[in-house]
């Protein structure tokens, strides 16, 4: 009988251990698809962004070439990416990270629906292990008391049998 309560018990917390990992695992990858789905989206509108101006720069110097020599071209083009620069740097929480935290809000709020349902059974199902678990100790720690209650009765019998004899 103990050992099957014991065995019962034992199988229950690892239930309840298992979904705990699944609902912690379902949390994380929802945590981490977001930011490197979005890092990524950034990191290639960078990329797009700074080939569009070589090719822009390129251009820029080989027109400016036909009117003064290339050198003066690149140092006007190379002037103009220093401004850039400086200008990125100074506005860098504006246009980088203010934007980031607005596109991570968003996509916090608008979920995907099938990794939410699935975290959403995975927390249920964790509940019901709680629940199953506590009400399995509650019924031991009562059976228990009954039993020590009903060996205490005996005794409390058994010595008065033996004072009075």
């Amino acid at each position: 009988m103990e050992n099957d309560f014991f065995d019962t018990i034992k199988e229950e917390t690892t239930v309840y251990g298992k979904v705990v990992g699944k609902v912690g695992k379902l949390h994380l990858i929802n945590v981490v698809s977001r930011v490197l789905g979005l890092f990524l989206l950034i990191f290639t509108l960078v990329l797009c962004a700074l080939a569009l101006f070589t090719f822009g720069a390129v251009a820029a110097i080989d027109a400016l070439a036909q009117y003064m020599p290339v050198w003066a071209a690149s140092l006007i083009i190379g002037s103009t990416y220093i401004i850039l620069i400086a200008v990125v740097i100074i506005g860098r929480k504006q246009l980088f990270i203010h934007p980031f935290i607005r596109l991570m809000s968003k996509q916090l709020i608008d979920s995907q629906e099938h990794l939410e349902i699935e975290t959403l059974k995975a927390e249920h199902e964790m509940e019901l292990q709680t629940v199953r678990l506590e009400t399995r100790v509650e019924n031991a720690t009562r059976e228990l008391d009954i039993y020590v209650s009903l060996v205490g009765r005996i005794w409390s019998w058994l010595t008065g049998k033996m004072t009075k004899s």
